[in-house]
């Protein structure tokens, strides 16, 4: 079986629905349902791995704090937690994710030690492994531009395959900070924006047309996430592909594009091609998302 270390944000979500609107200030308001897991890209990507069949390693940080030790129990019940950082300087970080029928969900993050963590914290074995995913770019500032060039350049000198999800920029993906991130996707064999992320790093409405822009600056291959619609998928020579997703009714869509990029990352180390990948991806996710909230990840090592 193939090798896959993940290098992202390991954190607490609290989950809370239905929220259709912030309460004015001075107000309240009850939630139906809450939930507290193990949650950020690369816990959720690793976790999500793990249901493939995979063994992955996690790349990260936590605090030294209640949360801190928290995670890194639940972690220890899936054989991750052995690359986890533990910075007695710094608290764990902490997204709120607030959802509601029929529309997307929103995130209110504190981002503790997560918003400190440089390069320091991947030990050089990680990128030997076959496959390598870097993602929540934004979440790690000390991390973005030439460190994470690095980190990918020298993933790829060591024969892997990369992987990068930058995840949505708080700032709205200004010139400069797209400027940024067309300079990291040549080192990427695969990107994986959402359809937003697309759009914006592009600044076009189509699709189709942000998915080829993409292309072009990386050279390889990337596949914007749909959400419900499945995916997307641009190639070299023109290569187009597509998978939906199947129908389901989600207990919450929280993780849903990291369980896409575990899927799709697993399909590969499994020796899939592109069409059954795609699909592979979408099926993960559909499969996890339709699990309930508190009991999402059963495979335990």
């Amino acid at each position: 079986m193939q090798s896959v270390t993940v290098i992202g944000c390991v954190q607490v979500d609290l989950l809370l629905a239905p929220v259709l609107d912030v309460p004015p200030p001075g107000t309240a308001a009850f939630v139906d349902h809450m939930n507290l897991r193990v949650g950020g890209a690369g816990a959720n990507a690793a976790l999500a791995l793990i249901e493939a069949g995979m063994t992955p390693r996690l790349v990260g940080a936590v605090g030294d704090d209640h949360f801190g030790r928290w995670v890194l129990e639940q972690l220890a019940d899936f054989g991750l937690g052995e690359d986890i950082v533990v910075d007695a300087e710094q608290a764990t970080g902490l997204t709120v994710a607030v959802e509601a029928p029929g529309r997307d969900r929103s995130f209110i993050t504190y981002l503790g030690v997560t918003g400190t963590a440089n390069a320091d914290i991947v030990p050089p074995s990680s990128l030997a492994s076959d496959h390598v995913l870097v993602c929540d770019y934004f979440c790690a500032p000390a991390l973005r531009g030439e460190p994470t060039r690095l980190l990918l350049q020298t993933a790829r000198e060591l024969g892997a395959r990369t992987y990068f999800d930058t995840a949505w920029d708080t700032d709205g993906f200004t010139a400069a900070t797209r400027e940024e991130i067309h300079a990291i996707l040549p080192l990427v064999d695969v990107f994986l924006p959402n359809e937003a992320e697309a759009r914006a790093l592009t600044g076009t409405e189509s699709v189709s047309k942000a998915g080829r822009e993409l292309q072009r600056r990386s050279g390889g291959w990337v596949v914007i996430k749909l959400g419900a619609d499945g995916c997307m998928a641009f190639g070299p020579h023109g290569g187009r592909l597509a998978s939906p997703a199947p129908v389901i009714e989600p207990t919450d869509t929280t993780g849903a594009g990291d369980a896409f990029n575990a899927g799709l990352v697993s399909a590969f180390a499994s020796g899939r091609d592109w069409p059954d990948a795609l699909q592979a991806a979408t099926g993960l996710a559909s499969n996890l998302l339709a699990r309930p909230s508190n009991d999402r990840h059963t495979v335990r090592r």
